[in-house]
């Protein structure tokens, strides 16, 4: 009795330690493709300096407030990690073409330090928004539907 008991204490650690490897990985790849697009927005518009800086604790808490929404959807906490990874990627996609099709724009986005990504506080909010506060981008990810860079260009134009 005692090897069973033991066997299922140890099955039941090894799953969550599962899901927290996934959780971590997947967090990580949408940090590393977030990166990625960094580079190629700076690349393109010609920022000394833009660094991002996601609230991870927000998804978190999101996740933990809307779990009933994000469980009937049939979605995880590494699908919404990845879907606000690819959400701010197409953010900066969209930054990316405005400067290589406007040298205006680009300026202006140019002076451009930092990105700053939030979340929507409820699941089925899906429309994101943006705002500029300095030289500081705020990014409001929307969640459940996927976004390309055109779903955001002209909001982010608006800004200037």
């Amino acid at each position: 009795m005692k090897k069973a008991l033991a066997l299922i204490c140890v099955a039941t650690f090894a799953v969550n330690a599962h899901a927290g490897v996934k959780e971590k990985k997947a967090q990580r790849a949408a940090e590393e493709n977030i990166a990625a697009a960094i580079v190629d927005t700076k690349a393109a518009c010609g920022n000394a300096q833009l660094d991002v800086k996601v609230a991870w604790d927000e998804v978190d808490a999101m996740a933990a407030d809307n779990e009933a929404i994000i469980q009937q959807k049939g979605m995880t906490l590494p699908q919404i990690y990845d879907g606000l990874g690819k959400r701010t990627q197409a953010t900066l996609e969209s930054l990316t073409k405005i400067c290589q099709d406007d040298a205006d724009y680009k300026a202006a986005i140019a002076e451009m330090t930092n990105v700053e990504v939030k979340t929507k506080p409820k699941y089925d909010d899906y429309r994101s928004a943006f705002t500029l506060n300095g030289t500081t981008l705020v990014i409001e990810n929307g969640w459940y539907m996927t976004r390309s860079a055109s779903d955001f260009r002209s909001r982010l134009m608006d800004l200037y």
